[in-house]
């Protein structure tokens, strides 16, 4: 007879448990909610230019996107001219997938290095050389991880004959917990629940910052020190789904540009070399802009701006002698030559 209330007062308090920690959970998320939405207000006027030409995607993995027809993008959401995913006879395809550097951010479309390319191809390329059509797949602020979503599930429907991966030093940043696109990934995220956002976002800095421990400080060489295997699982990832179409892909590395003295002093030149290694270890062509962009004062290869000195993203000289680097990589290689030949 005992026994009985002794459950009874067990399970009376077994219940009054959980309804607290019901409460506190739903407390926790009525504050995190009212955080995140007094975030998203602040956001949506500081990032007011961005936002009117994107919107969230239907695609977890991207987050977001350009709206379509919209703000210079095609139809499809990039800025690019129109092409259609059927590739017609005769024709050779290269398709880039890259961030804002790829989507020639701050210049004409036509100044950047896809289109480029795309003219010198078809102006210089000999007899053999099938007419080339270089499609741009990038959206400003991009991480590897979005890219890697695109490389999948986009690039092949255009049939490529050649991929290049357009690879900045941010790229291995999260795309919502540490994101290289100036807050807009973070605006168009929606969390399932925004208690355990916080939590999950919580958990990634520290970890984060436990694994950067010993690194260099600076943010480029840090996020690499910090996320190293994951870079190399993604450049691996590249290489296989690549791989299973059969298709080679360049892997272009481009340099910081210094704000401050020239190249003779740059200090990431470790970084591309394991960068470099690690492509050229996975099966990948590798072409690193440090040597070209070398040669030039860096005040002279970066966006004009009043406010700060752009370091990622080159102006129109910058993409020109990037072009020129990846004809002179393609037409050094036979293999290459014979992917664009009829």
């Amino acid at each position: 007879m005992v026994a009985k209330p002794r459950l009874n007062n067990f399970l009376g308090g077994a219940i009054l448990s959980l309804i607290s920690v019901a409460l506190c959970l739903i407390v926790a998320e009525l504050f995190f909610t009212f955080l995140y939405k007094q975030r998203q207000a602040h956001l949506e006027q500081e990032k007011a230019g961005d936002i009117l030409c994107t919107h969230r995607s239907k695609f977890l993995e991207l987050i977001y996107t350009r709206i379509p027809n919209r703000c210079g993008a095609n139809s499809h959401g990039y800025r690019d001219y129109e092409y259609p995913y059927k590739k017609e006879p005769g024709l050779s395809r290269v398709v880039v997938i890259g961030d804002s550097v790829a989507d020639a951010y701050g210049i004409d479309l036509g100044a950047g290095f896809g289109k480029l390319l795309e003219s010198a191809l078809n102006q210089s390329r000999a007899e053999e050389i099938n007419r080339v059509e270089v499609i741009i797949l990038a959206q400003a602020g991009y991480s590897t991880s979005q890219e890697l979503f695109l490389l999948e599930n986009e690039a092949f429907k255009y049939s490529p004959d050649l991929i290049l991966w357009s690879y900045v030093l941010n790229d291995p940043a999260h795309p919502v917990y540490r994101s290289a696109s100036g807050q807009v990934g973070d605006y168009f995220y929606r969390p399932a629940f925004h208690s355990l956002h916080f939590v999950m976002g919580s958990v990634f800095k520290l970890t984060e910052k436990l694994h950067a421990i010993g690194c260099d400080k600076e943010y480029h060489a840090l996020l690499h020190c910090a996320h190293w295997k994951q870079v190399q699982k993604n450049i691996a990832r590249i290489a296989a789904i690549a791989a299973t179409q059969d298709v080679p892909v360049i892997f272009l590395i481009h340099p910081l540009i210094p704000e401050t003295g020239d190249y003779s002093s740059y200090p990431l030149v470790s970084l591309h070399e394991k960068l470099a290694r690690e492509a050229h270890g996975a099966g990948l062509q590798v072409l690193d802009l440090l040597d070209t962009f070398s040669a030039y004062d860096p005040a002279k290869l970066t966006i004009p701006s009043a406010v700060w000195f752009d370091i990622w993203h080159p102006n129109e000289t910058g993409h020109r002698i990037t072009a020129e680097a990846i004809l002179a990589k393609i037409a050094q290689d036979p293999n290459l030559v014979k992917r664009l030949a009829k």
